[in-house]
């Protein structure tokens, strides 16, 4: 696909070290690249390799809740404090349903987070608890009465990855890799503990420097790639590639995973207030799932920005066919954001074309 090639040429030229790409449909797969997956070495990009997918982790979390759901060990409708009682006051007033698609009012400390990541090298380093993420909110009352409003929350998602643990009596990794990564076979995709490295082949991650009020500074690109990924934990630490992405949106969709009404249930809507999200991509999100509106139609996926990566995947409602893209910067130049966002629809139109 010639417009593809030609988007992450684009992306380049715009400023970012490399970007990747990969298209899916009944036909088969498709891969491009441009530019350079490590500066110092000059190796080039390739859209096999590894990266971190920030928030892509949240969709295959919510992937796992409901395949516990499935399995009767939990249901939508609990609310928190059934799980993990004590770890929010008002637990007993949020479901699962309202963490999953970011109703239930949960505060979000990522800003605070990711000042100490740019800050020194040993807060890139640092390991963090989920426990004592949660407890950086535990004491702040709800945003809003869960269910009335809509608010990004990584938090509530670090929350659903305990609730995994308890009523999967595994580690959120082990039920991962039990109920997705092992019967979709994701070998390339793996949720991290505390190890700062992204193991195997993998592409380097940068960012311009971050500002006091998270705005980004001019300077040089700096090499984000080692950090511990546990202060993002459920809520952000995969790592994977853009295949393996690629195969879990299409088995999802496609209902390999999910039984109809609860896959029915993941793709429910609620609207997402303007100028709510950093990258305004999309207007609707589902349990684990945003949408984007094109001409041509909706397309269903989600997208990932942690220190070093920006990518994003959409597929047909359907589930056939996929478009991933990814580029290792999150701090960019502007005009990298503004191609990124209008290539993204522009080529996921092309997938409904």
């Amino acid at each position: 696909m010639s417009e593809l090639q030609q988007l992450l040429d684009r992306l380049v030229a715009a400023g970012v070290p490399g970007a990747a790409g990969w298209v899916r449909n009944e036909r088969g797969s498709l891969g491009a690249a441009s530019g350079l997956a490590n500066r110092r070495t000059r190796q080039p990009m390739r859209p096999e390799l590894r990266f971190r997918a920030g928030s892509m982790t949240k969709s295959l979390v919510a992937a796992v809740v409901l395949r516990l759901a499935a399995e009767g060990r939990l249901s939508l409708a609990d609310p928190l404090e059934r799980w993990l009682p004590g770890s929010l006051r008002y637990g007993d007033r949020v479901s699962l349903r309202q963490l999953l698609n970011h109703t239930g009012g949960v505060p979000h400390r990522t800003a605070t987070l990711e000042q100490a990541l740019y800050a020194s090298r040993p807060g890139r380093l640092r390991a963090w608890t989920p426990q004592a993420l949660v407890a950086m909110v535990a004491d702040q009352p709800p945003a809003f009465p869960a269910g009335t409003a809509w608010s990004y929350s990584n938090t509530g998602y670090v929350l659903l990855g305990l609730v995994v643990e308890a009523a999967s009596q595994r580690t959120l990794g082990q039920e991962l890799g039990r109920s997705i990564l092992g019967p979709l076979g994701l070998r390339d995709t793996l949720l991290p503990d505390n190890a700062p490295e992204i193991p195997g082949p993998s592409a380097r991650g940068y960012s311009l420097p971050l500002g006091p009020h998270g705005e980004a500074l001019d300077g040089p690109l700096l090499d984000f790639t080692v950090q511990n990924p546990s202060w993002a934990g459920a809520a952000g630490a995969l790592v994977s590639t853009l295949p393996d992405l690629t195969r879990f949106f299409r088995a999802l969709l496609g209902g390999q995973l999910l039984p109809p009404q609860l896959l029915a249930e993941m793709t429910t809507m609620v609207e997402v207030p303007p100028g709510s999200i950093p990258l305004p991509l999309y207007h609707r999100y589902g349990l684990g799932l945003l949408e984007v509106e094109t001409p041509a139609g909706p397309l269903l996926g989600n997208a990932g920005g942690i220190p070093g990566f920006l990518s994003i995947v959409l597929s047909t409602p359907d589930g056939r066919q996929q478009l991933s893209l990814m580029i290792n910067a999150l701090l960019a130049p502007a005009p990298v954001y503004e191609a990124f966002i209008q290539g993204s629809r522009a080529l996921g139109r092309r997938l409904l074309s």
